[in-house]
């Protein structure tokens, strides 16, 4: 019995300097993974440039993946990255940058002015419709508020409706038609009426108003 016991610590103690060992494994795998992610920083002349990333012909009217003076965090374990810089007035310039063993990387660049008018004029245009896009994306949001109200006043007016029903059939089934009771369940019944009415409007207007808003959002996102 007494060997028993012994054989079982001895067990517990393996296991547990085991588990030890692997935690403090996984600890460092992961501190290295972190260590490892490094860091490139771009400046230019002049300033204020747009960046795509690993796009060798990157689609300028669409929003650019880092807006530049600043850093790119690059994944680790990538030694290069391929970066395409954008300015309106300036040549495209796209560059595959080597990373430096040091954790951050510097990458000056000087742009070439662009003299072909023409280019300049798509340059343009493509910012243009980067704004069109941005608000046709606001749009295509906004366009939920009009349905949202559309979708509430249905469903009240479909309760008003029912209500209405109710009391029409309780007016149709009155032994009396008048009376103090008859003229309160009368104008109840007016009163759902009209409820429903002013509803169903809300809800065509705001089908309306979300099917306009929805569809200029979808053009403009183009």
């Amino acid at each position: 019995m007494r060997r028993l016991i012994q054989a079982f610590c001895l067990v517990f103690l393996f296991y547990g300097f085991t588990l030890a060992g692997t935690d403090s494994t996984v600890s460092a795998v992961a501190d290295s993974a972190v260590a490892s992610t490094k860091y490139l920083h771009i400046s230019t002349n002049p300033s204020h440039v747009d960046v795509y990333v690993n796009n060798i012909k990157p689609k300028h009217y669409k929003e650019p993946d880092y807006k530049m003076p600043g850093f790119i965090p690059v994944p680790a374990g990538e030694s290069s990255i391929m970066v395409s810089i954008f300015r309106p007035e300036y040549a495209d310039t796209t560059i595959n940058v080597t990373l430096s063993q040091k954790d951050t990387s510097f990458l000056i660049v000087a742009l070439r002015p662009n003299y072909d008018d023409k280019k300049t004029d798509e340059q343009y245009s493509d910012i243009a419709r980067r704004g069109r896009r941005k608000i046709g994306h606001r749009l295509l949001i906004a366009s939920i508020v009009p349905f949202t109200v559309s979708g509430i006043a249905a469903a009240i007016a479909h309760y008003n409706i029912e209500q209405a029903d109710k009391k029409k059939d309780k007016l149709k089934k009155a032994l009396f038609q008048e009376g103090a009771e008859y003229q309160k369940a009368y104008d109840k019944f007016k009163d759902y009426r009209d409820n429903a009415d002013k509803a169903k409007n809300i809800t065509k207007m705001g089908l309306i108003l979300g099917g306009i808003v929805l569809t200029t959002g979808i053009i403009f996102s183009f």
